[in-house]
């Protein structure tokens, strides 16, 4: 890609823009689909399913909307369990981050593993997600 310039697409977000999305996906996920979310990591499964009934894998660049709004929620999740904040800068253009501090800073990409959960399936899992975080945050 010599001579070109890859753009963010999440340039000047800051994390009231990550939390607004978020909240609009969780208006869509009722209306469209009947979920009620409260951004608690019991909701995951909940969007595992609506994607196991409703997408197949590959299904990734058929839904970059969705993913950008279920990826800010999933990150919501993490930050209201865990703490931490959004981060999306040039060190990390290609997702937006998560980032939780603590004796070290923890980086995790939401946005990145709702893609992939699109993509490739149940391999993927929100839940298994959240809980590969919270092992991680537990041992720090």
């Amino acid at each position: 890609m010599r001579g070109k310039t890859l753009m963010n697409p999440f340039e000047g977000w800051a994390a009231g823009d990550f939390r607004h999305h978020a909240v609009e996906f969780c208006a869509l996920a009722r209306d469209a689909y009947g979920l009620e979310l409260d951004f608690s990591p019991g909701t995951l499964g909940r969007l595992d399913d609506l994607i196991d009934s409703n997408f197949g894998p590959g299904s990734a660049d058929q839904n970059s909307n969705l993913i950008v709004g279920m990826g800010c929620y999933l990150g919501e999740v993490v930050i209201r369990a865990h703490g931490g904040a959004w981060r999306a800068d040039e060190e990390f253009f290609h997702s937006p981050a998560v980032v939780i501090e603590g004796k070290l800073q923890t980086r995790t990409f939401p946005l990145s593993r709702v893609w992939r959960r699109f993509e490739y399936g149940i391999e993927h899992s929100l839940v298994a997600y959240y809980g590969d975080v919270r092992r991680t945050l537990s041992r720090l």
